[in-house]
């Protein structure tokens, strides 16, 4: 029996791809035999991280020239990401094994039009145009594929989320973060909405849980007078997500770029009412503002009134919590995204 070969970072690594990958590995995605993941990068020391590549690429190699594999599923970053898969991707196509180009960079565009040389988007477009399916997140993502890379089968096919609650909900005044610390997820624009914030609402906190650049974020808090209540505690596995998610008044998302990110639909799924930029799949997921506040990128004062509405106006946050949390559980639950999967690649796999 032929089976489809999923590759990309290994679960235990940072990041949404992992998580998603996870996700799908924890609900039966290799329970019948049919499908087998592969990772392809890990986080770690270089050498841990070669060895990994090494050990995928014999892997792979061995099911595309054995005739085992049908389908090769790729899931796909920009930047090292995209370069590393593109070797399995290539080989696959080679072997006349049908692709999945399954696209997560929300800033893709830019990768594609700006960190490419001549050379290397040609290359890319020829390994993207020839890939039997693209399978994306949101909106702009299908436009990208097919009007400008010109891909000819592009699907919406939503990230999977668990949705038990796992935390019960008793919300403060805490506003949470929960990514990377820098400009591309607005982390700044987040800090200068939170000191009118903090002006309106004396006990509020800002949480910002992740790692980036500590020492600018630190040194921008002191100077807007609200560094004692800032908190940082790093990088935070699925349990502390989980947990602060259920403490927190509000979950914030202020990034420049994203697709369809998983720390949206964990708040969700937790019933925290959500405040996000409109950018890539986020409108789709809040439904344009009836599952959360949508603000524009750079809008630190109608970010400081959304949070504001939020922390102080809770009937209408639960109810806007309670429907985001209704539409992840018809839309976006695993076992209803798994099963989505399963169909394409029955359709796809030779």
């Amino acid at each position: 029996m032929k089976r489809v070969i999923m590759i990309g970072p290994a679960p235990s690594a940072k990041g949404g791809i992992a998580t998603v990958i996870g996700i799908l590995l924890r609900h039966g995605y290799a329970a019948h035999g049919d499908c087998e993941f592969v990772p392809t990068h890990v986080s770690g020391s270089t050498a841990r991280k070669a060895l990994t590549a090494a050990r995928a690429l014999l892997r792979v190699s061995w099911l595309l020239l054995s005739g085992q594999a049908g389908l090769l599923h790729a899931h796909v970053a920009s930047d090292a990401s995209f370069w590393r898969k593109a070797l399995f991707i290539r080989l696959a196509q080679l072997c006349g094994c049908p692709v999945i180009f399954h696209l997560h960079s929300g800033e893709f565009r830019v990768f594609l039009h700006q960190r490419m040389s001549p050379r290397q988007r040609r290359f890319a477009l020829d390994l993207m145009r020839r890939s039997t399916c693209a399978l994306v997140l949101s909106d702009d993502a299908t436009r990208l594929l097919q009007q400008e890379v010109g891909v000819a089968r592009v699907e919406l096919l939503p990230n999977p989320i668990p949705v038990a609650v796992t935390q019960p909900r008793a919300p403060s005044a805490d506003v949470l973060f929960l990514g990377r610390l820098d400009t591309k997820k607005g982390v700044y624009d987040l800090l200068r909405a939170f000191a009118t914030v903090k002006a309106q609402v004396p006990g509020a906190r800002l949480i910002l849980a992740g790692e980036g650049e500590v020492p600018q974020v630190q040194a921008l808090a002191a100077q807007l007078g609200v560094l004692d209540a800032l908190v940082l505690p790093g990088w935070v596995g699925e349990e502390q997500r989980a947990a602060l998610l259920a403490t927190a008044g509000v979950f914030v998302l202020p990034s420049h770029f994203e697709q369809m990110p998983m720390v949206v639909l964990e708040a969700m799924v937790a019933g925290t009412p959500v405040v996000a930029t409109s950018v890539g799949g986020v409108p789709r997921m809040l439904v344009d503002g009836a599952c959360g506040h949508l603000v524009a990128v750079g809008d630190e004062a109608g970010l400081a009134a959304a949070i504001i509405g939020v922390l102080t106006d809770a009937p209408q946050a639960d109810a806007m919590a309670a429907r985001a949390r209704s539409r992840v559980v018809e839309e976006y639950a695993a076992d209803v995204v798994l099963a989505r999967l399963r169909a394409r690649y029955a359709e796809l796999k030779r």
